[in-house]
């Protein structure tokens, strides 16, 4: 049910972004949903088989105001 996450921690007064899977850095992460853990925010969520048959994303970068 999960596709990847990042995490953010609060340290010191101030946000910080976590990235274990890939941690480079990025132009910009699309943010879905936020939730304590992946079953608060799944994708899709399912019970009995399934099959994905399809699953497109398109994104734009948007320049900063």
């Amino acid at each position: 049910m999960d596709f990847a996450a990042w995490f953010e921690a609060y340290l010191d007064g101030h946000w910080y972004t976590f990235d274990a899977r890939n941690n480079t850095p990025r132009i910009g992460r699309v943010l879905i949903a936020r939730g304590r853990d992946a079953a608060d925010v799944p994708i899709s969520n399912t019970f009995g088989p399934n099959t994905l048959k399809s699953f497109r994303v398109w994104t734009d970068e948007l320049s900063e105001r």
